[in-house]
């Protein structure tokens, strides 16, 4: 049930996105921000995970232990 609501969702708000550019703003209350947003948590609820590619969604990549052994960083 919550794939086929998410798959419902992503269909949504995929035309929406792609209406947009062609007539004029069919619900003035949703904007295109609103509507990626939808779409992108419901993509990724389906397994297809779109925010790597979106560096404004903050998805935080895993620091390796490497890292942590080199110490902070100065610059002088």
């Amino acid at each position: 049930m919550k794939k086929a609501l998410a798959l419902f969702f992503a269909v949504l708000s995929g035309l929406y996105l792609l209406v947009m550019g062609i007539t004029p703003d069919p619900l003035p209350f949703i904007d295109e921000a609103t509507a990626l947003l939808v779409l992108v948590q419901s993509l990724a609820v389906l397994g297809v995970d779109i925010r790597r590619f979106l560096p404004f969604f903050g998805k935080k990549v895993p620091k390796s232990k490497e890292d942590d052994k080199k110490g902070p960083v100065v610059d002088v």
